[in-house]
């Protein structure tokens, strides 16, 4: 939106960076979202976008006679986090993996054979890890009506010709991994051997690798003991775990080199020829996962999760600043204030002896599994209120109490997913591989960037020196994804700590996907999990209701008879206070409680506002509410006794015309009588 208002303004102003910008989310769309029971288009990873300006100075600005300074959008950089990379590899029966493969395989037979013959008359059921499914149309738009729009978007972030072959070769790469099948060697039942041959084939023709390398580095594994090095069969489902693992780690490498592309044609550093040594401004956009709770929650959720739980101790500081703010500038105390903090959950995290702590733990240790890892967080955490466990507990679950509500964990995997480290033996196949994309090592730092490293870099041991032990370990620990994920998100809330920070928060009405229907339960349950309960709460805590002073007058005043207003609204504010403070003294005696020796008011008078205890406006809302009863009352005993008089001589006339005729007409034949009589 903000780079389309950037374009509308001046036709002349859409130049080749901004639409790189507007291209880019679509992009990561593409490769990143995918349809989930809930919504037909939803974001599978976490990304900060940070929109570059270049702002014209303050001091010329004026000289100008601008009153703000003008801000031309001069670039952007995206930083990503926690892609959902078991989505690659399987989904529920009513969700999708990532939309690119479903548009991939929608695109027609003569596009797809440029990239590779072997798509040529295959659909989303001629592949494992995509499947069936019946939604070919996202928001309206057929699958491949936008794979023509993701290639033009491609096209324009520079991914093209031998590029855009190289990344739809390692998608196909992925899609060929997923069809791979496993037997048991008939010369032993304890090895795999692959029982798909074509398949194979397939693999090493686009990986550019030999055949038997690829067979062997899912088939076997290389064990390092005391200088020796030997190869280790693997059984069938640890073969299989290897390919799921390998298609896993592609489709990642591949969405870095997007991000990383996409970064290197929007970042102004790069791009912006106009002043590409500027101070740029910068307004940031988080679309960050929110809060998940499910039947069954595993590692990604406890991620998640915590990533929820930092951001809402940044939302609950600063709802509690703004209070602060108002109260201070209102002249009210602060102490009036209370909020519940969550500190107590994010120190069971990430603190000393916290969850990632332990799992890193049990990650270095020889033998490390997660029953031991669920056993020592209740062992080193048994003061810890947050921490619960039911009795009806499995060894590997352990329960959260969130600031969202209670979750359950299954730590089933926790200590491998953490480690989440590719097997040498696929690491050197991937390296070997012809394609660029695949072969290429992206290194992300902890602020989420991500860079290709040169084989220089790749290469740096030292002979001389020897890595002691303890740092043998840290390196080790260094390396897991819960401690990556934290200095990643230590650095973004840096970032918007430095910032003005807004909050917008998405609630989906109904889970049926429908317009103009509402399910009060769910959309509560969401405003709860995003925090919105505990902001409202925060800032009804002391003095839930509150209105300006005008307001007090224009509702109340007629509670309080003989309350005479002195000050004017013009008037000065300590005088229009005192005639506030004067008439709810008046209509709030009755609630008047005593606390610590001191008569307690229910309310305080602020600069502009009256601030109201928890029931008092309620009091008087129903005490006015009364007063309008008695004043309806005396309204209609005045219309009722107007009416009825009205009424009265509207007959009353009537009744002395009709006895006037009476009497006429009597008279007149009394009259004819006597006149008869004297004639």
């Amino acid at each position: 939106h903000l780079a389309s208002v950037q374009s509308s303004g001046n036709e002349g102003l859409k130049s080749e960076i901004v639409e790189r910008v507007l291209d880019s989310n679509p992009l990561l769309e593409a490769f990143g979202n995918a349809k989930t029971v809930r919504n037909d288009n939803s974001s599978r990873f976490g990304k900060f976008i940070q929109l570059q300006f270049d702002t014209e100075d303050p001091t010329h600005a004026a000289f100008s006679g601008k009153s703000i300074p003008s801000a031309i959008l001069a670039g952007s950089k995206c930083e990503t986090y926690l892609l959902e990379k078991s989505r690659v590899i399987s989904h529920e029966d009513e969700e999708r993996t990532y939309h690119i493969f479903y548009q991939l395989l929608a695109a027609p037979d003569s596009l797809k054979e440029k990239f590779w013959d072997g798509l040529v008359n295959t659909d989303n059921q001629s592949f494992t890890y995509v499947g069936y499914s019946d939604t070919d149309s996202i928001e309206g738009k057929k699958d491949g009506e936008r794979f023509q729009l993701t290639l033009d978007a491609l096209a324009i972030v520079g991914v093209k010709d031998d590029k855009l072959r190289d990344l739809m070769r390692a998608l196909c790469i992925v899609l060929q991994l997923g069809n791979m099948c496993f037997d048991v060697d008939p010369n032993n039942e304890e090895n795999a051997i692959i029982a798909t041959i074509e398949e194979l084939d397939s693999v090493a023709e686009l990986m550019g690798v030999e055949k038997d390398i690829v067979e062997k580095a899912l088939t076997e594994r290389t064990v390092t003991a005391r200088n020796e090095v030997f190869k280790v069969p693997l059984n069938v489902e640890k073969a299989q775990d290897s390919c799921n693992a390998f298609a896993k780690e592609i489709y990642s490498n591949a969405f870095d080199w997007l991000v990383q592309t996409i970064n290197n044609a929007t970042c102004a550093e790069n791009n912006y020829e106009e002043n590409p040594s500027a101070d740029f401004g910068m307004i940031g956009l988080l679309d960050i996962f929110g809060f998940e709770s499910f039947v069954i929650n595993r590692f990604e959720q406890l991620c998640i999760n915590y990533a929820n739980e930092k951001l809402q101790q940044k939302f609950t500081l600063d709802i509690f600043r703004s209070v602060q703010q108002e109260y201070e500038f209102e002249g009210i105390e602060l102490g009036e204030v209370a909020y519940k903090d969550n500190a107590d959950v994010l120190s069971l995290i990430e603190g000393r002896m916290g969850i990632i702590s332990v799992l890193n733990e049990e990650c270095v240790r020889p033998k490390g599994n997660d029953n031991a890892f669920v056993n020592k967080i209740y062992a080193m955490n048994k003061d810890a209120e947050c921490l619960y466990k039911d009795r009806f507990f499995h060894d590997w679950e352990f329960g959260i109490k969130h600031y969202a509500g209670d979750v359950t964990y299954d730590a089933n995997n926790f200590v491998t997913k953490n480690m989440d480290n590719l097997p040498d033996d696929l690491v050197n196949c991937k390296k070997k591989s012809t394609n660029t994309i695949v072969s290429s090592d992206i290194v992300r730092d902890t602020g989420g960037n991500s860079r290709a490293r040169t084989p220089a870099q790749k290469k740096r041991p030292n002979s001389n020196s020897k890595t002691p032990a303890s740092q043998k370990k840290s390196s080790r620990t260094g390396n897991t994804v819960w401690t990556k994920f934290k200095g990643q998100l230590g650095e973004l809330m840096g970032k918007i700590g430095e910032t003005r920070t807004r909050y917008i928060r998405c609630v989906k009405p109904n889970t049926m996907k429908q317009p103009r229907l509402m399910q009060h339960i769910s959309s509560v349950e969401q405003l709860r999990c995003a925090g919105v309960v505990a902001a409202v709460t925060i800032s009804r805590s002391a003095f839930p209701n509150r209105l300006e002073h005008e307001q007090v007058f224009d509702r109340f005043m007629c509670l309080e008879k003989s309350f005479v207003r002195e000050a004017s609204p013009t008037s000065e504010a300590d005088e229009v206070i005192e005639d506030v403070k004067s008439l709810l003294s008046s209509v709030l005696k009755s609630v008047e409680v005593e606390k610590d020796g001191k008569i307690q008011q229910g309310f305080v008078c602020g600069k502009t506002r009256a601030y109201f205890r928890a029931g008092s406006l309620e009091f008087l809302e129903n005490k006015r509410l009364h007063a309008f009863g008695d004043l309806a009352k005396d309204i209609q005993r005045v219309v009722r006794g107007f009416v009825a008089k009205s009424k009265y001589q509207r007959i009353r006339k009537k009744t002395i015309i009709c006895q006037a005729r009476v009497r006429c007409n009597a008279s007149r034949s009394r009259y004819l009588k006597l006149r008869a009589a004297a004639i």
